[in-house]
């Protein structure tokens, strides 16, 4: 087994450094670093070559601006390992992350997906200065047998906390640059990789930090809600025939309904409601929510989020952990700071904040 990590990047190279000091600070070295710049206009380049000498095996390459689609298929053909992990350029990893996959594919060598968990981040001016708990993995060792395990696990993971031998992926095909070449090509291809008999393990470690800064893609719930009439209609069409699967996916877009409203015009949540109804042949509460727009309920939607956002402010925990500092030292002060309170909350029967 050798692995190869690639980093997919556009215009992140005020980011990037971060990111590939928690690669360089790796307790498990032995990896080949993949560099995909998806035609960058900023100083990517310059920041990645800083970072040449600190890597054993070290490749980048730039290409044309096409998406995150692309670039991870890129990546993938570019990669001479028989795994694939992805790191984005604005996530971090514990140094230790490496190593415990390790010890997965030790244990398992026939696994050809592992997942771990995270924990969301927003960073300001080199700082973390929030950090909630990422939704839990379920716990699986071998194959998603049943819905609500697969859901559990398109709905929990991210492609920074992914793992994939160069098998899997020819089995599931690339990324979908067609459908899903900007939004939702990781989930996509998930479901596909499981649907294809991906043996499946998922690591119950926080390894991970998704990093929020506001220049997410997957900051645009609109556009999760459109990826999600997309899977529903295509990459969901043949399994939906078990209402299962069918009620899960239904269940998915209802709750991402509400999401993306306060985050958009009138006009345009009203489109995409009558786009959804039309797509699941008639959905009752999404139908409610499309006569609601009539009524006032985007205004409302919005006001209701600045009240919430402005409550989670007030009683939130303030962090000011700087990640200058060593790749231990920021995943030691993020634990100690958010999970073990967490932990202690439920112990005593407290609800964490």
């Amino acid at each position: 087994m050798k692995l190869s990590v690639v980093v997919c990047t556009y215009n992140y190279g005020h980011l990037l450094p971060d990111t590939l000091r928690t690669l360089a600070a790796q307790t498990a070295p032995d990896f080949e670093l993949v560099i995909i710049d998806d035609g960058s206009t900023d100083n990517t380049e310059e920041v990645a070559e800083q970072f040449r000498p600190q890597f054993q095996a070290f490749r980048y390459l730039k290409k044309t601006h096409s998406g995150p689609a692309d670039s991870r298929n890129a990546g993938v053909r570019t990669a001479r390992g028989t795994h694939i992990a992805f790191l984005d350029a604005d996530d971090l990893w514990s140094p230790h992350y490496l190593c415990e996959i390790g010890k997965v594919l030790s244990a398992h060598p026939q696994a050809d997906l592992i997942l771990c968990e995270g924990i969301i981040v927003r960073s300001e001016n080199g700082m973390i200065t929030e950090a909630v708990l990422h939704r839990g993995l379920p716990a699986l060792c071998g194959f998603a047998r049943s819905p609500g395990e697969v859901f559990g696990i398109v709905q929990a993971f991210s492609p920074s906390g992914m793992v994939f031998s160069r098998d899997l992926y020819n089995r599931a095909g690339p990324f979908d640059v067609e459908t899903f070449g900007w939004f939702s090509e990781d989930i996509d291809w998930v479901f596909r990789a499981l649907e294809a008999g991906a043996f499946c393990v998922c690591l119950k470690q926080r390894l991970y930090l998704y990093r929020r800064h506001g220049g997410n893609l997957t900051e645009k719930a609109s556009d999760s809600f459109r990826s999600w009439l997309a899977l529903y209609s295509g990459t969901l069409k043949q399994s939906r025939k078990d209402p299962r699967i069918e009620a899960l996916a239904r269940r998915a877009i209802r709750s991402r309904a509400l999401r993306f409203l306060p985050t958009c015009s009138t006009s345009e949540g009203r489109l995409l409601l009558k786009r959804a109804i039309e797509t699941l042949d008639g959905e009752p509460l999404i139908t409610l929510y499309y006569f609601g727009t009539y009524l006032g309920l985007v205004s409302l939607l919005k006001i209701l989020k600045q009240f919430r956002q402005l409550l989670r402010g007030a009683f939130r925990k303030k962090l000011a952990i700087d990640l200058i500092s060593p790749s231990e030292s920021v995943f030691t002060a993020v634990n100690d700071r958010l999970v073990k309170p967490a932990a202690e909350g439920r112990t005593s029967g407290r609800q964490p904040a």
